[in-house]
């Protein structure tokens, strides 16, 4: 249903990879989670044939290159920009503010720059290294948030850190896997790198709830001590 309304495949990845995130957490099943990531890729396949908007998005990252495609849709000209600006970088990149990203006449080399393919600006300015850098921050970010729930006394304080961040990794891995072409691109913002207010606001409120659940955690710790013993 969200494929159908609000013509994004994005969104509906991120919930319902959270959601099953959540549901494993809460009953030890992967068998659940077997069933829910099934269902969602048989899904995601039937709308990406006979959708027109998710089916546009699907052939464009399947043939990005394709122009007869580009010229009914226009949809395949960030794909292609974004793979020929990544390694343009090479191991150490081109220097902050050197990525070619407009024509000296005007016109945009690398479109959406600042929000959709950030990443590509990141992979030609600091290279394969910097690019790799931010990755492996998040990949932190991640592992420190998915310790939380871990250190965590309450049912809710688990599935509350759980779910915050599967959704921040989700996001990394849809932006980063569509700018990249693992899979189809889609219009979602690189926390806490991509420009965007709500966006930002919106990942400070998710860095706040697991410092709070992360903080009630360890002083419950201290405070029951070692021995169970108040």
């Amino acid at each position: 249903l969200f494929l159908i309304f609000i013509r994004d495949p994005a969104r509906p990845l991120m919930f319902s990879g959270a959601f099953l995130a959540l549901v494993y957490v809460a009953t030890s099943r992967l068998s659940i989670v077997g069933v829910g990531a099934t269902l969602f890729l048989g899904g995601a396949a039937y709308l990406g044939n006979t959708v027109s908007h998710v089916q546009s998005r699907f052939d464009t990252w399947l043939d990005p290159f394709d122009p007869v495609l580009y010229e009914s849709t226009g949809g395949s000209f960030q794909i292609p920009q974004s793979l020929f600006a990544q390694p343009d970088g090479g191991l150490f990149g081109q220097g902050f503010g050197q990525a070619r990203l407009e024509l000296p006449g005007g016109g945009t080399i690398l479109p959406a720059a600042h929000t959709d393919l950030i990443y590509a600006v990141i992979a030609d300015e600091l290279g394969l290294f910097g690019a790799a850098g931010l990755i492996l921050i998040y990949l932190l970010f991640c592992a420190r948030g998915f310790k939380t729930p871990l250190v965590a006394s309450d049912g809710f304080s688990k599935l509350l850190a759980t779910g915050l961040t599967a959704v921040l990794a989700l996001q990394v891995f849809v932006i980063v896997g569509g700018v990249t072409k693992v899979i189809p691109l889609t219009g979602v913002t690189l926390p806490f790198v991509s420009y965007g207010g709500s966006s930002i606001l919106a990942n400070m409120v998710l860095l706040a709830l697991l410092l709070i659940v992360s903080d009630h955690a360890r002083r419950d710790r201290d405070r029951v001590g070692p021995g169970g013993l108040v």
